[in-house]
């Protein structure tokens, strides 16, 4: 894809498959658009069986154009690693070989975590390149032999006298928040989006409704919808007393179903809020976070890790895998996967009790 400044305007040509095409449009920015409209008739057509994983990937994440900002922008930084290994490869001759190999050097290079986000674009992907009868032999993809293990890595997490004092060290704001991630497990998004319509002091619960993206800078639904309401702690009622009153009356957010708000309207409307109104910097609350624990000589964590903190002190307490996928608004085998480690520990209790029940029956031997 080229464009040329020319006497008559801009000359805009591409290539696909071989084939050139070419337009003359009066501006720079039709000529893009003239780009992007040429290489979606491609895909509601008949695309060459030779195309490549390139190519492809243009037409693709064109129907994007019209999605949430962070949905578009995860797909297109995932499909520069794709097209990065398999851009020169024809979509047909792609095959499973090539995308275990596309993962392994993702884990290798990045984390099982970057390596899963990578996978589920291929996986939209080359599904959407089977339907178009591009892949002869189905989409290369194959969900058990590639997708990664998600947190393959121990995650850090904080000892009861270590948040103590991470706490202590913390001020403003970045105390208020931390205090409210370890005690309830939420996401730092879903504590950003809280306001003081979401608190209910005397009932002593708070209704997690929404959450709050800094990337796109907007207010959308839960993650898969999974609202929630939890009781409250007693140690955060003052901390949230406090803030309601900071706040004041202010009015409720407008319910959101599958919208994507524009958060700007309702800065000062936070429960938990910057010095200008805005919600929670995360970038900022870990700044603040890896200080904290550097000069108290905890473990480095971020804001998720005060989550990873909550499920691991709930599993110590002997709740169930589906009773905390609950309370952090994921689901049991999540959990299951992601701490099995210490589920397997914890798991003391339950052998203890068997000793105590037959430890006096004598076995016979062979």
């Amino acid at each position: 894809m080229s464009i040329r400044r020319r006497a008559n305007g801009y000359q805009a040509r591409l290539m696909i498959d071989g084939r050139p095409y070419a337009a003359t449009l009066p501006t720079r920015e039709e000529a893009r658009d003239w780009e992007r409209i040429m290489r979606a008739r491609a895909v509601t057509g008949m695309l060459p069986r030779r195309i490549t994983v390139r190519d492809y990937a243009t037409h693709w994440i064109v129907g994007y154009e019209t999605s949430p900002t962070n949905t578009r922008v995860f797909h297109e930084v995932n499909l520069a690693r794709i097209v990065e290994a398999l851009g020169a490869t024809r979509v047909s001759e792609v095959t499973p070989s090539d995308i275990t190999r596309l993962i392994n050097g993702l884990i290798a290079d990045r984390s099982a975590a970057f390596a899963e986000r990578v996978y589920r674009t291929a996986s939209a992907l080359f599904a959407s390149a089977a339907a178009d009868g591009l892949c002869p032999n189905g989409s290369p993809v194959r969900s058990k032999k590639h997708r990664p293990r998600r947190q393959r890595d121990h995650q850090p997490v904080l000892e009861r006298h270590h948040a103590r004092q991470v706490l202590a060290a913390l001020t403003g704001w970045q105390r208020d928040t931390a205090l409210v991630q370890l005690a309830l497990g939420a996401r730092f998004g879903e504590i950003a989006g809280l306001t003081r319509h979401d608190v209910d002091l005397a009932a002593g619960v708070l209704h997690i409704r929404r959450r709050f993206s800094a990337h796109s800078n907007t207010v959308r639904a839960t993650k898969n919808h999974r609202r929630r309401t939890l009781e409250l702690p007693r140690l955060i009622m003052p901390t949230l007393e406090r803030r309601i009153a900071v706040v004041g009356a202010t009015p409720e957010l407008p319910p959101l179903a599958d919208r994507e708000l524009d958060a700007r309207p309702f800065d000062g409307l936070w429960l938990l809020q910057t010095s200008t109104g805005r919600p929670p910097s995360l970038t900022s609350f870990n700044r603040a976070l890896a200080e904290a624990c550097a000069d108290t000589g905890s473990p480095r964590v971020s804001s998720h890790g005060l989550r990873h903190t909550y499920v691991s002190w709930m599993i110590d307490e002997g709740h169930s895998a589906d009773k905390i996928a609950f309370w952090i608004g994921d689901t049991p085998q999540t959990v299951r996967l992601v701490y099995a480690h210490m589920l397997e520990a914890s798991s003391a209790p339950a052998a203890a009790a068997m000793h105590a029940a037959l430890g006096g029956f004598d076995l016979p031997n062979g």
